[in-house]
């Protein structure tokens, strides 16, 4: 599967680079994990917005989810003017505003998503793990039809739960909302020394650090994830493309 980091940043995009967003592509599936802020511009750069016929949303805060109804939009303007035939499919926790909204528009469904419940799209097949986050959010695990492994962790703080989700990944993209010496369960993120236990403890052959703070040397919470034995680790770029 090719895997694109859309955006990477914690709470609001920099210019020309969006919050949360993770697109994936195999067999001519373009799937989309996360609409966070501006990811509905900057995906259009790496595909037809109107071929993303999956989208999954982690949990609803406004770098995850900000630009869903965007997504939402523009397949309803791609049905009207007969660009595509297909109904957008949006898969996240059940409840709350935008479920309902999702529901209402036309040319777009919902359905929910939830630990030990898992969905098959063309190649993929996901699964998911109830993280531990100021509201109802999942990390999600894909598997492609050759055993090719992603997991996308989302916002969560560190358990041993997640590192048996995780483990044996190829691609691990890890939640580093913090420097190291942040108590990460107080703000229901990880810090980079946690974001390094779980990419070492999982054996994850590949890690992406992302959902990156505004504030200080980006580099630092690298140096600090690589205090664990991890075989490859590095900072999520916009635009960042990974085969695995």
């Amino acid at each position: 599967m090719k895997v694109t980091i859309v955006g990477m940043w914690n709470s609001f995009p920099k210019y020309s680079e969006p919050t949360s967003g993770c697109l994936m592509q195999k067999n001519g599936v373009n799937l989309l994990i996360d609409a966070g802020s501006g990811v509905a511009g900057q995906v259009q750069k790496y595909v037809d917005i109107h071929t993303i016929d999956h989208i999954f949303l982690t949990h609803y805060h406004h770098d995850h989810a900000g630009d869903i109804q965007a997504f939402v939009l523009a397949r309803k303007l791609a049905r009207e003017h007969k660009k595509t035939d297909r109904n957008l499919k949006v898969y996240g926790p059940e409840g709350g505003l935008p479920v309902r909204e999702i529901r209402r528009a036309r040319y777009s469904t919902f359905q929910p998503i939830r630990a030990q419940k898992t969905y098959t799209v063309g190649p993929f097949k996901l699964e998911f793990h109830r993280n531990e986050h100021s509201t109802e959010t999942y990390a999600i695990r894909v598997t492609d039809d050759t055993g090719a492994v992603l997991v996308y962790t989302s916002d969560t703080c560190y358990r041993g739960s997640l590192v048996r989700f995780a483990f044996g990944a190829d691609l691990l993209i890890t939640d580093c909302r913090l420097y190291e010496g942040y108590d990460g369960k107080v703000e229901g993120h990880m810090n980079a020394e946690e974001a390094g236990r779980l990419a070492s403890k999982a054996d994850a052959t590949e890690t992406i650090l992302t959902n990156l703070p505004h504030h200080g040397a980006l580099e630092v919470l690298l140096d600090s994830a690589k205090q664990h034995r991890v075989k490859k680790i590095r900072l999520a770029e916009a635009g960042m493309q990974v085969e695995i």
